[in-house]
């Protein structure tokens, strides 16, 4: 059971961090080189809509995983509460990465459902809606880092 959870929320990782790189170092810059304003609004619509379904799916299967890996590991709810615990390297990498988590799933939400749905409209929003879904690409990156550490022994 353990290989198989590991295999879904690395595949997961891969594709939701993926997609998040495709968008930003892919799709922004060819959109930059249309001229039509509206063109360039509606491809990332569909694009991003598309990548925002499967893209939640993909935060799902971590979310599922993570907590299934980190029991048959070893790091149940009582171990993940224990101080003890907090005071080692792998603790406070676990920890750290799961407060990572939770931040990227609530910026995300907010990017995707709400400021996402007003950038259509607004300028200042799309500027907002960048720089957000940058900021998720970045908070990815620093929870494959710790997901790394992780698997070497901690912090």
């Amino acid at each position: 059971m353990l290989k198989v959870s590991l295999f879904l929320h690395v595949l997961a990782a891969i594709f939701w961090i993926g997609g998040m790189l495709f968008l930003t170092l892919v799709i922004a810059p060819f959109l930059r080189t249309l001229d039509d304003p509206r063109k360039k609004s509606e491809i990332y619509q569909i694009v991003g809509k598309k990548f925002r379904f499967w893209g939640w799916i993909a935060i799902a299967v971590l979310v599922v995983t993570g907590p299934i890996n980190l029991h048959r590991l070893g790091v149940t709810p009582e171990v993940l509460m224990d101080p003890a615990f907090h005071s080692t390297p792998y603790g406070r990498a676990v920890l750290t990465k799961i407060l990572f988590v939770a931040l990227i799933v609530l910026s995300s939400a907010l990017h995707d459902f709400w400021l996402g749905p007003k950038a259509r409209n607004s300028r200042r929003f799309s500027r907002f809606a960048m720089i957000l879904g940058r900021s998720n690409l970045f908070i990815a990156l620093v929870i494959v880092a710790l997901a790394v550490l992780i698997r070497v022994g901690g912090l």
